[in-house]
C-alpha cells in the first residue's frame, strides 16, 4: 500500500506542478500548444478564432487535468518541450509506476499471476528517488518562474 501511495504522490506532484506552471504563463501555453499533438489535431473555423483565443487557458488546464501524469511516455517529452525539464534516467519511476499497477489492479500480481515481490528496501529506495526528482523538478521550476516573471 505504501509504494502504491508513493508512486501515487509522485503522478500527483508531476501533475500539479506542471499545470500550476504551465497555465500561469501565456508563453508556456503557446509551448504546449505548439508542441502537443492533442492541439495540432484541434479544428475550428475562422469565425471561431477569437473565442478559442479567449478560451485558451480553460482549454489547456482542461486537458492537462484530464491527463494521466502516470503515462510516462507522454509527460516525459511534454516537460522537456514545455519546461525544459529533462528527467533523464526515469526507468525506475517506469518500472514503480508497473509494479504500482499490478498491485493496485491485479491485487498484487503480474499478468501471469505471479506474485509482485518487493526488497526489503525497495519503498525507502523509491521513496528517496521521488524525493530527488521533485527536488529537480522544483529547481527547473522556480528558475523558469523567475526569468517568466521579469517585466523585461
Amino acid at each position: 500500500m505504501i509504494y502504491g501511495h508513493v508512486v501515487a504522490g509522485a503522478e500527483g506532484f508531476l501533475s500539479s506542478i506542471f499545470i500550476k506552471t504551465t497555465v500561469g504563463h501565456e508563453e508556456l501555453i503557446r509551448k504546449l500548444v505548439e508542441t502537443d499533438p492533442k492541439f495540432s489535431d484541434m479544428k475550428f473555423t475562422l469565425s471561431q478564432l477569437f473565442k478559442e483565443r479567449e478560451q485558451i487557458k480553460d482549454t489547456v488546464a482542461k486537458y492537462l487535468h484530464d491527463l494521466i501524469f502516470h503515462d510516462l511516455k507522454k509527460i516525459k517529452p511534454m516537460y522537456k518541450d514545455v519546461l525544459g525539464h529533462d528527467f533523464g534516467d526515469i526507468s525506475w519511476l517506469f518500472k514503480a509506476v508497473a509494479k504500482r499497477h499490478h498491485c493496485v489492479h491485479r491485487a498484487g500480481h503480474d499478468k501471469d499471476g505471479t506474485p509482485i515481490i518487493f526488497a526489503k528496501n525497495e519503498v525507502l529506495e523509491l521513496i528517496e528517488k521521488t524525493k530527488q526528482l521533485a527536488e529537480e523538478l522544483l529547481i527547473t521550476t522556480n528558475k523558469l518562474e523567475d526569468v517568466l516573471s521579469r517585466p523585461f
